[in-house]
Formats: structure tokens, sequence, C-alpha cells
């Protein structure tokens, strides 16, 4: 029986699950959107909030990605979704070729993903530097993408070519050890990549690295990903927690920053709604989160918001948005070792 064939015979409809989701509260339960309208799938962000608020402890977001999958082998894709497909292929490729790519060959290396590497490149070099300095050895840069973007949206073959491609690129460049600085990345590898040898960035660091405490409150934003792969999300909020004399605020239900499922393509005003859910739950207070994808969304909505790493490492945190062209740019000068 299906993921989706279960969820749909065991679903209640109490519609609890849309009072944690934008999506759901605007066209109904999962149960009906599968089975009447399911090509309005791809609208979710896979953020899992649903599956929190379930009182039956269902998966909806499974199903809804089980959906996508279908849909997609069905040659059923709606436009809006197409376009945005068709661009999340196109983001996803360019990454993976050159002349953005970069492979040191190094023993151990980090892949910092696409967005970090894209926003701060000083972020990136200065967490290099501080695993070369807790390893007492020379660690190495990979620039590459996972094909993320095409992940979450449901097409899954193109995902599991490029990681094929991505494990014989660490095997040709001697690379024994990836450390990842993307928690979408680690998401990704665990799934597509067993055999390779890959932990996040905070499943690394110890527990009292943090370098700046920003004197303002703070309010932390777990990237979805987080509740994809176990003990990372926990481990960073320690990492927090242990630098600061107040208790952490902090997101405890799965919320995304609207970027989720390429949603911002698609939809631009529904995914602004989970935008605004993350930063009105902040009261105020600045965000802290371990997603430079997500940093950009909030700060975009003017809301002060930091990268875990850049308090880790003490670099100038970004305080506005960074472009498109500026992030191409950035990789770009990375991968020439500039």
């Amino acid at each position: 029986m299906s993921t989706t064939t279960q969820f749909l015979e065991e679903c209640s409809s109490c519609t609890q699950c849309g009072t944690v989701c934008p999506f759901l509260e605007k066209y109904g339960s999962p149960e009906e959107i599968i089975a009447n309208k399911p090509q309005l799938a791809f609208l979710c962000t896979n953020c899992t909030g649903c599956d929190k608020r379930c009182p039956l402890e269902l998966s909806p977001s499974a199903a809804l990605f089980e959906t996508k999958q279908r849909l997609i082998s069905e040659g059923r894709v709606p436009e809006k979704a197409a376009r945005a497909l068709k661009g999340a292929k196109s983001f996803a490729h360019r990454g993976h070729a050159a002349p953005f790519l970069r492979y040191d060959t190094h023993r151990v290396a980090f892949w910092p993903g696409c967005s970090l590497a894209g926003t701060s490149p000083e972020t990136v070099e200065a967490t290099r530097a501080l695993l070369a300095s807790l390893l007492n050895e020379e660690v190495g840069l990979v620039l590459d993408c996972c094909f993320d973007p095409l992940y979450q949206m449901g097409d899954l073959g193109p995902v599991q070519e490029a990681c094929d491609r991505i494990r014989e690129r660490i095997s040709e460049a001697g690379i024994k050890s990836l450390i990842v600085g993307c928690v979408n990345c680690r998401k990704v590898f665990g799934r597509h990549m067993e055999a390779v040898n890959v932990t996040h960035i905070m499943e690394v660091l110890p527990e009292d690295i943090l370098k700046t405490v920003p004197d303002e409150d703070l309010y932390f934003h777990h990237p979805c990903p987080h509740y994809h792969v176990k003990g990372v999300g926990d481990k960073t909020r320690n990492v927090l927690a242990r630098a600061l004399a107040d208790e952490l605020d902090e997101q405890l239900i799965p919320a995304c920053c609207g970027l989720g499922g390429s949603l911002n393509n698609q939809d631009p005003e529904l995914a602004l709604k989970f935008t605004e859910r993350v930063t009105m739950a902040a009261y105020g207070a600045s965000i802290v989160t371990a997603c430079m994808g997500c940093k950009n969304a909030f700060l975009k909505k003017g809301t002060p918001t930091y990268h875990i790493l850049e308090l880790i490492t003490g670099v100038e945190p970004k305080t506005k948005p960074v472009g498109l062209a500026r992030k191409w740019a950035n990789r770009l000068l990375m991968a020439k070792g500039k």
C-alpha cells in the first residue's frame, strides 16, 4: 500500500493541520487536496508542520510529496509548477557544472552549499579555517549543487543522477570526509549518497564554539530540513543556548520561510504568508537560523537575521539580502580560487 493510499484511508479530515499551514488554510485538508485537487500538492513546502499537528500521528507531508512524484511521472504537472520545475533544473544544472565547480584534493573538504557560498564567501572561508584549526589538518573546498530544488518539487530521478556524479567527483578528488554547511544538502545526501561519509558542520563543531553573541533578543528559526535530519537542529539550538544567559526563544513547530518547494516561484503571495508567519512569531526579536536561504527571506521583510555560522566565526553579518547576480558572481570567484 502506498503512503498516499494509507493516508487517504486513515485521515479524518479534522483540519487541525490547517491551523499551522497557510497552504492548507487556503486550500483545505490534505485529504481533500490529494483526492480532488492533486495538482495543488506542488504548493506544499514540505515543512512537515502538518505532521506535528496531526492527532492521528499521520504524515500528510509524505502523502503530498508522493503526490508530487506521481504527477511528475504521469506528466501532469500544472503550468506554474512546470515553470518552477524548469527554473529549478536550470539553477541546479548551472551550479553542477563548470565554471562554478570546485573540488579541492584534500582528505577533508567543506561543502558550503549554494546559498551560503553565493551569499557570504567570507563566512565560507572563515568556517573552513575554523575546521582546519579544530581538525589540525588542511580542509579543502567543494562547490557543487546537490539538486535540492528538484528534490523539494518531487523530481527525484535527476537528484539521484546528480548524486551519483557527485560521488564520483568526491572519489576522484580523494576526499574521504565531506562536511556540509547546508542542512538541505545533508538531507539530500542522507537519502541519495549513503555510501559517502557526510556530516553537517553543526555535527562537527563543539557546543562552546559560539564567538559572537548579539546584545539583543534572539529567536531561533529551525530550517525545515532540521526536521528531516535527526540531531542537527538540537545541536544548533544547544550551541546558541550555551552562550545566552536567558532562555532561548525558538520555533517549536516546523514553519517554512516561504522558499520551500519553490513556492515563491509559483505563488509569491502565499509564500509571503509563510515568511510573515515566522517574522511575526519572532515578536520583534532578531532571528538566528542555520539556512542562508531563510536568512535572505527574512531580511527581505526587514527583520534582522543572523546565520549561525556568522556568529560562530565572528564575520561581519550580512544586513541586506544578496541578489541572484551577486550570488552567481561570488560562486564563480570562489570556484576560481578568488
